[in-house]
């Protein structure tokens, strides 16, 4: 079902926060002597810690959080950036549509081009 440009408008003003990037866990060893996260047969590693991994002027920028409360802010404001991506294709296919109906070569009787095959010979 396709949504009205006005209920696109007020889904993407009710998205907050927004965040790009990802979120991914991670475990570490902290290097202690005697710590069991350097135990050979069987490390049991220190986390889990969350990176937050995103682009700000073209570089990757990294930043770990532990678990808590920042960790699901940035979990909803991905996921709301994803949903924000979404109402935004689609508000623009919704005004492209209103600049031209149907996409030239679709049935689409003043878009159509005069062209003449080459033949095969040349």
């Amino acid at each position: 079902m396709e949504m009205s440009y006005g209920s696109i408008w007020r889904e993407m003003m009710q998205l907050t926060p927004l965040c790009t990037g990802s979120l991914y866990e991670q475990y570490f060893p902290c290097g202690k002597k005697g710590c069991s996260c350097l135990d050979s047969e069987n490390p049991k590693l220190h986390g889990p810690y969350y990176v937050w991994a995103r682009r700000i002027d073209g570089r990757q920028v990294n930043r770990t959080l532990r678990p808590g409360i920042y960790v699901e802010k940035v979990k909803e404001g991905i996921a709301n950036y994803t949903r924000f991506k979404e109402l935004c294709t689609e508000l623009m296919r919704q005004n492209e549509e209103q600049i031209l109906p149907t996409e030239r070569g679709l049935n689409n009787e003043e878009g159509k081009k005069n062209f003449k095959r080459r033949s095969a010979k040349r």
